[in-house]
């Protein structure tokens, strides 16, 4: 009994030594280490041997100091590091704002503007003022065999992005630029421009320019609107932007508050226009706006609402007739010259929006020095007014409509108020034509025919239609018929623009003696016996479909 009694006290008396021991191991294992070295056993192996001693309250504090110590050492070695990059960013900004303020910047600038435009850069007053580019001027002479004779930018001023700067590229959203002016070569017939396929050394996202000024360049006068005597001017505010993706991308014009002029035609006034530039050219080009024919008259406002529209590409010749005029309330002299402005004038498109009546014009223009005006081919939808006069046929009408005094037609010089015309001229006053000629005067006189001019003499025929109620149709002179209700009177135009002529003379003989006679409409002399009145009242005259 008392053997089983002792068990439990030794069992846990054991117990409680190996937990010391374990204790005193575990304690000793974490003490602070005294001395190491290296041990040979007597069978020859060789160990390390440890010997340690207990950690105390001094070495705790120690090991957080050192944990401290190490913080400081890491944030010390951050703040130089974040110092050195600063400053090397700072370095390299600092490097490249006057690396951009100096010679050889401003000339590899013209180089690489060279390069991408295909002609020869000369840029002065060009400085970096903190993250703005600022270029007193820019100019660009391009060589012999391009259309451009030069570009000119002055004023030049944009904003850079700082990545793009410390990349060491100008990249930005918008530059900004006073004047640009573009000349155009004086007798380049063909739209070519140099295709470098290089890039521009800067690049932004969108181009403004209060002032965009497009001529002909001249040796010994300035591009001014006044004094220009080239082919083709316009005056505008421009806002270009970029558009499209991948390899090909396209630059939109947008223009306002434009002045158009196109040699030998009125001076236009554009409200809007857009050009879309790509590497094939002039993808498409819209104008539209009135042109104010009183204000250059000095006569009340008279507006001539029009549209040009038309695409250009890449070596084709400017004499090609690739635009295309519409619009209405167009004179014929404006368009085609004086060529028939001595004997009809014409008044063309009508002046409601009617696109079936508005004039319709496909034109090119005046490179060459012999032309003096845009050649020109198409359709007048309509005609407002059209007035002839001058023609010896017209007193062959007066003289056969003499005896019917109830309407008194001013055939003298009739004035035409519908019809249509198809205009070709080559601007030069040489070759000028009035093709399917149509018009209609109040409903009872019409003209149809053809026109030919080439400037020394005009030729061409026209018919006249009148209705046979107007005149004698028992008596008509040799050469003219009736078909119908109608009376025919055929006619052969010759002479000059400033004199024509036609083969009228002889009917006009055959008429002119009948005319005093009591039945042709002339009022009998005093004394003189009228016939007397027959029992049957004339017969009502109806002509179908005329009036």
């Amino acid at each position: 009994m008392k053997n089983s009694d002792s068990d439990p006290e030794s069992s846990s008396s054991s117990q409680g030594a190996d937990n010391i021991m374990r204790q005193l191991h575990a304690s000793d294992s974490q003490g602070v280490e005294r001395k190491r070295e290296v041990v040979v056993r007597p069978d020859g192996s060789k160990v390390i041997r440890v010997e340690k001693r207990r950690r105390t309250y001094n070495d705790d504090h120690g090991d957080a100091k050192q944990a401290v110590l190490k913080n400081k050492r890491f944030l010390i070695g951050l703040c130089i590091l974040v110092l050195l990059v600063v400053g090397a960013l700072a370095g390299t900004y600092m490097y490249r704002l006057t690396s951009f303020n100096t010679e050889e910047f401003a000339g590899r600038l013209q180089s690489d503007l060279s390069a991408a435009w295909g002609g020869k850069v000369e840029a002065s007053g060009m400085a970096m003022d903190g993250l703005s580019m600022k270029a007193a001027r820019i100019k660009v002479t391009f060589p012999q065999d391009s259309c451009l004779s030069f570009v000119m930018m002055e004023g030049v001023s944009g904003e850079i992005s700082a990545t793009s700067l410390f990349m060491g590229k100008i990249k930005g959203e918008s530059l900004n630029m006073a004047k640009v002016t573009i000349g155009l070569r004086p007798g380049f017939s063909k739209f070519a421009v140099p295709q470098t396929k290089r890039e521009l050394p800067f690049v932004f996202r969108r181009y403004t320019s209060p002032r965009l000024e497009v001529g002909y360049a001249h040796k010994t006068e300035e591009l001014t609107l006044e004094r220009n005597d080239g082919p083709f001017y316009m005056t505008a505010e421009a806002y270009i932007r970029t558009s499209g993706n991948g390899t090909e991308p396209e630059y939109v014009l947008d223009l306002s508050q434009q002045k158009l002029k196109i040699k030998g035609w009125p001076l236009m006034g554009v409200d809007s226009g857009s050009i879309i530039l790509n590497g094939n050219g002039v993808k498409q080009l819209t104008f539209s706006g009135f042109l104010d024919k009183g204000r250059l008259l000095n006569k009340p406002t008279d507006l001539s609402p029009f549209m040009i529209t038309g695409n250009f590409l890449l070596g084709t010749d400017f004499r090609h007739q690739a635009w295309t005029l519409t619009g209405r309330n167009f004179d014929l002299l404006s368009l085609v010259g004086d060529d028939f402005a001595s004997f009809l004038k014409v008044q063309m498109g009508e002046q409601e929006v009617d696109e079936k009546h508005e004039l319709k014009l496909d034109f090119a223009l005046p490179v060459t020095d012999e032309q003096k005006r845009p050649s020109v081919k198409g359709y007048s939808g309509s005609v407002i007014k059209a007035t002839m006069l001058r023609l010896p046929v017209l007193r062959l009408l007066a003289a056969m409509t003499a005896r019917n005094t109830e309407i008194r037609l001013p055939y003298s010089s009739p004035v035409f108020t519908s019809g249509s015309c198809l205009l070709e001229s080559d601007g030069t006053d040489r070759s000028a034509s009035l093709k399917e000629i149509s018009l209609f005067e109040q409903g009872f006189l019409g003209v149809t025919g053809v026109l030919y001019s080439n400037g020394s003499a005009v030729t061409g025929e026209l018919v006249f239609k009148i209705p046979s109620y107007m005149v004698d149709s028992r008596r008509l002179p040799s050469g003219v018929t009736q078909e119908g209700h109608e009376i025919i009177l055929p006619v052969k135009i010759s002479g000059t623009p400033a004199s024509p002529q036609d083969n009228s003379a002889g009917m006009l003989q055959e008429v002119e003696p009948r005319a005093d006679r009591p039945g042709m409409g002339t009022a009998p002399s005093r004394g003189t016996a009228l016939p007397a009145p027959s029992s049957t009242p004339p017969a009502r005259i109806t002509v179908d479909g005329f009036m």
